[in-house]
């Protein structure tokens, strides 16, 4: 197993959505560090919806850490 295989698996247990380095840049398990280099400063995170201020340039989401809701 590698390092993105042990992440992914792991923050599924734990009930994470993907990972975010605040204010840079966000992503979910199916397609977790396309960087290819996780990032130090990267924490688990949870899916959202992007409010109107957001939605063009994330897609219509992206990870934060407080857990929704």
């Amino acid at each position: 197993m590698n390092l993105k295989e042990i992440a992914i698996e792991q923050l599924r247990v734990l009930g994470y959505d993907g990972l975010v380095d605040p204010g840079v840049c966000s992503c979910c398990l199916d397609d977790l560090m396309p960087c290819d280099e996780p990032g130090i400063d990267c924490e688990a995170g949870y899916k959202v919806a992007c409010d109107y201020d957001c939605k063009e340039e994330h897609g219509g989401w992206h990870i934060q850490v407080e857990k929704p809701g």
